[in-house]
């Protein structure tokens, strides 16, 4: 994960008024997937538990 500027290949979605950008290489995975805004960063969770990152890390 990472803040980037769109790119005509780019999926545009809307999460809690804040848009996200889609590559679309990994938009067939989003849909199990729960991003959660820590004090440092991100962290990326299935919405069946299990993920990667932790309140420390996040995924880079």
């Amino acid at each position: 994960m990472t803040l980037d500027e769109s790119n005509e290949d780019d999926k545009t979605l809307v999460a809690n008024e804040i848009d996200v950008l889609v590559d679309p290489q990994v938009e067939r995975f989003i849909d199990d997937q729960v991003i959660h805004f820590v004090q440092d960063g991100f962290t990326i969770s299935s919405k069946n538990g299990g993920g990667c990152g932790s309140s420390c890390g996040g995924c880079s």
